[in-house]
């Protein structure tokens, strides 16, 4: 009798575990992969570029160009979220600002 709810309690158990292990699963699928979790979402978006660089680097005619406006979008994304998480102000001060 204590085997048998020994048993039922190890396969609820275990059940509980594989859902939960799918669940993690999914979060790392839907907001990135585990070792870009400490990154900045910008980062991210630059290295996508950099990508993109990459590949144009290796094409030629056409797809060298796609790729090359696919690199320039990703870098705009990468200001905009810098900005969009405050690490960059609105106004961009004049160079002769900065150097006072």
């Amino acid at each position: 009798m204590i085997l048998d709810i020994l048993a039922v309690l190890f396969f609820v158990l275990g059940f509980a575990l594989i859902l939960w292990m799918i669940g993690e699963r999914r979060r790392d699928v839907l907001h990135g992969l585990g070792k870009a979790r400490g990154m900045k979402q910008s980062d991210l978006y630059r290295q996508n570029a950099e990508n993109c660089m990459l590949m144009a680097d290796a094409a030629q005619g056409e797809p060298y160009n796609r790729y090359r406006r696919m690199e320039v979008a990703w870098l705009a994304l990468a200001e905009d979220q810098d900005w969009l998480d405050g690490e960059r102000s609105t106004v961009d001060l004049p160079e002769k600002a900065k150097a006072k």
